[in-house]
């Protein structure tokens, strides 16, 4: 890793980094948990195959805005250089927000790709990591160090160095899924996507009837011995009320009280019912809505037997 301190040396490298195409960021921050927090590292990697963290730059930029303001207007902004970011939103709290161009977030990528294409059990850039590439076990325990303290410790720098390296990897293992899934033959060819459809119905079924009867007989396990939570389920009450009023007396309401109601409402089939042939005598508006229903005729077959 390159740790630099003098603010010189580090606008010296920021403007040589302008020569680069694309640049992997992180970022680490002092006083996250607060109201104020501030910029504490800005690590970058240019070496997208460099897997040690050696060639990681670590610019010290605690308490140095101009030189955080100089990163912004020569990288942030910098139309040429692509930014890849792990959670973008969260750096770019502090490197110019809405400001920022060319901003690739591994996090809103991985999120794209439907669950068989990519089952993770989260989006953290230690799980992607992990089943993406060759990088096991990580350790996130310096995460939540304190980045306000200088020196640093060399355990903090030897965790913020790697991060870089991490998301440079993932990126490249996700852009080689993206273009997988692009290709795919399956793509816009009705006959192998039902063909593909076909070959695992059977199994879904078998499947979804199976997880829906579990989790129905554990819920009820749960409510009858109340229990809140065990080691992979959480039961939540959820309640809603719902105001229900005589139709009648909200018609007299609104008379005597002269309220201003001018607004439609939607007429249920129950009020339609109800209603009869009185309501070709009121001024109504149709809305109609499409709504498109894909079933196998193999389960449409089975419900009509």
């Amino acid at each position: 890793m390159i740790y630099l301190t003098d603010i010189d040396e580090i606008k010296n490298i920021i403007l040589d980094l302008t020569e680069t195409d694309i640049l992997w960021l992180d970022t680490e921050v002092a006083d996250y948990h607060t109201k104020k927090p501030r910029l504490s590292l800005i690590q970058i990697l240019a070496y997208g195959d460099n897997l040690n963290g050696d060639r990681t730059y670590m610019l010290d930029v605690l308490d140095k805005p101009e030189v955080i303001n100089f990163f912004i207007d020569n990288i942030i902004v910098n139309e040429s250089i692509k930014k890849v970011f792990h959670h973008a939103n969260y750096d770019l709290r502090l490197l110019g927000q809405n400001k920022a161009k060319n901003v690739v977030c591994t996090l809103k990528l991985a999120k794209e790709f439907p669950y068989h294409f990519l089952p993770v059990k989260n989006y953290t850039l230690k799980c992607l990591t992990e089943f993406l590439t060759d990088f096991k076990d990580l350790s996130k325990e310096e995460q939540g160090s304190n980045w306000g303290i200088r020196p640093l410790e060399k355990n903090q720098l030897e965790y913020a160095k790697m991060d870089c390296v991490y998301l440079a990897q993932i990126y490249d293992k996700l852009m080689n899924l993206k273009f997988k899934v692009e290709q795919n033959p399956l793509n816009k060819n009705l006959d192998l996507l039902t063909k593909k459809y076909q070959e695992i119905e059977e199994q879904w079924l078998v499947l979804d009837s199976e997880i829906t009867y579990l989790k129905k007989q554990i819920q009820e396990e749960m409510i009858d011995k109340n229990i809140k939570e065990n080691d992979y389920f959480k039961l939540t009450l959820t309640k809603k009320n719902t105001i229900k009023t005589d139709l009648q007396e909200l018609v007299k309401l609104v008379n005597e009280k002269n309220i201003n109601v001018d607004f439609s409402i939607i007429l249920t089939k129950a009020i339609q019912q109800k209603l009869g042939d009185n309501l070709q005598d009121l001024n109504i508006d149709i809305e109609t809505n499409n709504y498109y229903t894909l079933k196998s005729k193999n389960t449409e077959n089975k419900d009509s037997e």
